[in-house]
């Protein structure tokens, strides 16, 4: 089995849990990140964006909800139907597709924002996947990336996720030996794996011809985020996230 195929496996057997365990309340939650999107986007107008790697449609859902007409796309097929019925709930509409971030089936220039959030860990060549999104973004339009460091190789930190892992299978049932049964033999493919750097996500966008970029550190998110997840989401992770934002 290629990564793809892996990462695909692993994230519809996933979908089975994933929205109840990201975050203690929705609705905080989503009010929270439309201030983020709405400071980046920086604009009331009505947008084509697109959320790549969409998975249960959490931000198409609240740009959907801001007005925009908002495409997903995800490589799983089970986390797209996650997506389909928590708009139906909301009496959303979101246009859904199967696909791949890497090789995107859309014309060029048809979105005014491409989107993404914690993705760039699970791609083999993250290098073309910026270059599809820049394809198909409009001339002016924005890529915004959201993303972290994710892996502390420090003793303590190995302790609390070994610490943190039990937590979750007893609260959450959650197995803590899934996720490498997946990952631990595709995870030498996907050169993000342990997360990345605004430095690396720079360099990505500079060598796809985008400008102006920028980073934000998001140092609120990340408070709101080790208040408002699963405690042993807490007690495993400490990573630095951060927002950039090129433009085509």
């Amino acid at each position: 089995m290629n990564a793809k195929s892996t990462v695909r496996a692993y994230w519809d057997k996933r979908s089975q849990t994933y929205d109840t365990t990201v975050y203690k309340s929705q609705v905080e939650a989503k009010q929270f990140w439309k201030t983020v999107l709405h400071g980046a986007i920086r604009t009331d107008k009505n947008l084509n964006i697109l959320d790549v790697g969409t998975g249960t449609g959490f931000l198409a859902l609240i740009f959907a909800e801001m007005g925009h007409n908002v495409t997903g796309i995800d490589i799983s097929k089970h986390m797209l139907e996650k997506s389909r019925n928590n708009a139906s709930k909301l009496g959303l509409t979101l246009n859904l597709m199967h696909g791949d971030a890497e090789n995107l089936p859309f014309e060029d220039e048809t979105f005014d924002i491409v989107i993404n959030r914690y993705l760039l860990w699970t791609m083999p060549n993250p290098g073309c996947a910026v270059d599809e999104w820049r394809r198909v973004v409009k001339s002016g339009g924005k890529i915004l990336l959201i993303d972290g460091n994710w892996y502390d190789s420090t003793v303590i930190m190995r302790f609390r996720r070994l610490f943190g892992s039990i937590i979750a299978f007893i609260t959450e049932k959650k197995n803590p030996f899934t996720f490498m049964g997946y990952y631990a033999r595709i995870k030498d493919q996907l050169p993000f794996f342990n997360g990345s750097t605004p430095g690396d996500i720079a360099n990505l966008f500079a060598g796809a011809g985008l400008k102006n970029v920028s980073v934000n550190n998001l140092e609120k998110l990340r408070e709101f985020e080790n208040k408002n997840t699963s405690l042993s989401y807490k007690v495993s992770n400490t990573p630095s996230l951060f927002m950039a934002l090129g433009e085509k």
